[in-house]
């Protein structure tokens, strides 16, 4: 195996089984599948035991750093950063310094900032500094080197390493994203850090709006920001047309966290029947924390009806809430009710029941109706990734796991698949 190779079997599934697929052979205890694939290459089922063998202990994590060092091997770097997690957590901090350090020689970013943070967790915060300083104009590396040295006797040094402040470009069509080069974030978060708190809150007030640009990071960081430090007043005075829905988010939470739950649901309340999606997707879900269930799916089942355009993530979320609540049938019930009252593609239906059955714990075949008969072919026929792997997916739930395979190796194979 080489990094190119590896590379392209992780974006295409080349030759490999998906990792959902390999999940699900797992959980049906099929392993010895699982085992001839990672003997094979397969990163994805090497990955699968390795994570399964670390769970159990250190005896575990030797077994899954013997499964996984040829693929770190080669340099590939999500192998690389897969081993050096594994050495960290077992308290080889120099052995995963030494797996990093040629990558991060080489300036690969992740490799940096994966280096930094082992750096950070010894203490070794002028190496830290050596190491990120001078490539702070990369914002992520930046960003790192705010979290792990700044508030630590640094400030001063890292201030004058890190991009000044600004904000990106004003049009939204423009052929390079405004984050890169938008440091208010950057900038506020170190002056969080260092305690200067109005500083940081009066930095993020001036650029929510820039232009007559809003910048919805810039209001959500200064929402945040808000309700962290509890300054509730200034929470309610956010200023109109700048971002208030995080606002709005932000005060609720710091109301439930200070245990005020009828005021949180006032507020929500309020905004979700000015016609909020948005907020009455949050009050559900504060509601189903504390336990009020019907509440939060009567509100959901509301909005999934008003929103217009893709309502997806509210039956999601009701969905969730059902099975939660011990009401899986109920939330296989209402899918069937929805897509038969407002049509729709049967293989979102049959992968919205997908995903109810593997959160409820339930095999396919003990819920799967009569008019879903013929979504095999279906799948079968549709040509895409997604077709290929639901597809694999229900026949290893059905006991199938060879076939599972056999079908994916068909399918996957090969340039000859449309991704879908």
């Amino acid at each position: 195996m080489d990094k190119a190779d590896l590379d392209h079997r992780h974006r295409t599934f080349d030759g490999w089984i998906p990792p959902t697929v390999a999940a699900l052979l797992h959980e049906y205890r099929h392993h010895d599948i699982l085992r001839q694939a990672a003997n094979h290459g397969d990163w994805f089922c090497a990955r699968r035991l390795a994570e399964a063998a670390a769970a159990s202990g250190p005896e575990g994590r030797t077994a899954a750093l013997a499964l996984l060092r040829p693929f770190a091997a080669t340099g590939w770097w999500p192998a690389v950063e897969a081993v050096a997690g594994l050495l960290a957590e077992g308290e080889r901090h120099d052995e995963a310094i030494a797996l990093l350090r040629p990558l991060a020689d080489a300036g690969h970013r992740y490799a940096l900032r994966d280096l930094a943070r082992l750096l950070a967790r010894q203490d070794h915060l002028d190496q830290v500094v050596a190491l990120l300083g001078p490539r702070a104009a990369d914002l992520l590396l930046a960003e790192e080197l705010v979290e792990l040295a700044g508030g630590h006797g640094r400030d001063a040094e890292i201030a004058a390493l890190l991009p000044d402040v600004q904000t990106g470009p004003t049009d939204p069509f423009g052929s390079w994203s405004s984050d890169a080069v938008d440091t208010v974030p950057l900038h506020a978060r170190f002056l969080e850090l260092q305690g200067r708190i109005d500083e940081a809150i009066h930095l993020l007030g001036r650029h929510v709006c820039v232009d007559g640009v809003v910048y919805a990071d810039h209001a959500e960081q200064l929402a945040r920001l808000l309700g962290r430090h509890g300054r509730e007043a200034e929470l309610r005075a956010f200023p109109a047309d700048g971002g208030e829905e995080y606002a709005l988010a932000a005060l609720a939470r710091l109301l439930e966290e200070q245990d005020r739950i009828p005021e949180a649901v006032a507020l929500l309340g309020q905004s979700a029947r000015a016609g909020d999606p948005h907020s009455a997707f949050g009050l559900a879900e504060l509601l189903a924390r504390h336990g009020r269930h019907d509440e939060a799916v009567e509100i959901l089942s509301t909005v999934a009806e008003t929103v217009g355009g893709d309502c997806d993530w509210i039956i999601d979320l009701l969905c969730r809430i059902l099975v939660d609540a011990g009401r899986a049938d109920d939330a296989l019930a209402y899918i069937g009710d929805h897509f038969a009252r407002h049509g729709g593609n049967h293989l979102d239906q049959a992968l919205m029941r997908a995903k109810v059955m593997e959160l409820s714990g339930r095999a396919v075949d003990e819920v799967e109706p009569a008019d879903f008969a013929g979504s095999d072919e279906e799948l079968l026929r549709s040509g895409t990734v997604d077709g290929a792997i639901a597809l694999a997916e229900r026949l290893v739930r059905r006991g199938r796991p060879h076939q599972a395979v056999a079908h994916l190796r068909d399918r996957l194979d090969g340039p000859k698949v449309v991704r879908g």
